[in-house]
């Protein structure tokens, strides 16, 4: 019982420091502003992180575990007719947009508050990058194996570019305070996968 306590009092903590720092941003936010949303003390806080920079790092991870969890039930071998794939990048696509439409603070704390606080963090976020690249890379080459995408096409190149798009979609919704136009993003990054831009 004491262990399940503990996991929920630093669950307490994580979800109190998300919302104070995507409130106030990660470098106007104090410890003693967190331990107040939470309704404790600083020893309390102290307990569980050990700097403000250190919750941040686990505000991030829980994050990037949150974005992951969207991808999980995909395989990138799935797809065998083009249509199944469209419809596979629509999908996910709209899950990633979803899933940070819902809490905008997520979007706010990895794509505006994170980039540029620490060398670590500077990191942790291109290690994430690359591991989505990694990720879509594996959905190019299954299209490349079934025949409907190019057979010369730089996979790794493209997965990069791929997904920064969906990137600046989601740093446009974190960005602006209007909700984004979500479904005109996910439309305007299929059709210029799959039809490009030429008349």
């Amino acid at each position: 019982m004491p262990r399940v306590k503990t996991e929920q009092k630093r669950r307490a903590i994580l979800d109190a420091s998300a919302r104070v720092f995507s409130k106030h941003g990660f470098h106007a936010s104090t410890v003693a502003q967190i331990a107040e949303d939470e309704g404790i003390g600083l020893g309390t806080f102290y307990r569980y992180f050990d700097s403000k920079l250190d919750v941040f790092h686990a505000v991030i991870d829980e994050v990037m575990a949150e974005v992951a969890v969207v991808l999980a039930p995909e395989s990138a071998s799935a797809s065998t007719t083009l249509d199944e794939y469209r419809a596979q990048v629509e999908r996910i696509g709209r899950g990633l947009f979803d899933a940070f439409q819902q809490n905008r603070a997520l979007a706010r704390l990895l794509f505006v508050e994170a980039p540029g606080i620490s060398q670590e963090l500077n990191e942790k976020l291109k290690a994430t990058v690359t591991f989505f690249g990694i990720a879509t890379q594996a959905y190019l080459e299954n299209g490349i194996t079934r025949g409907f995408l190019r057979k010369d096409l730089d996979v790794e190149v493209t997965a990069l570019l791929v997904n920064s798009m969906v990137f600046e979609g989601v740093r446009q919704l974190a960005a602006n305070e209007a909700p984004a136009e979500l479904a005109r993003w996910t439309k305007a990054i299929t059709a210029l996968m799959f039809e490009g831009v030429r008349a």
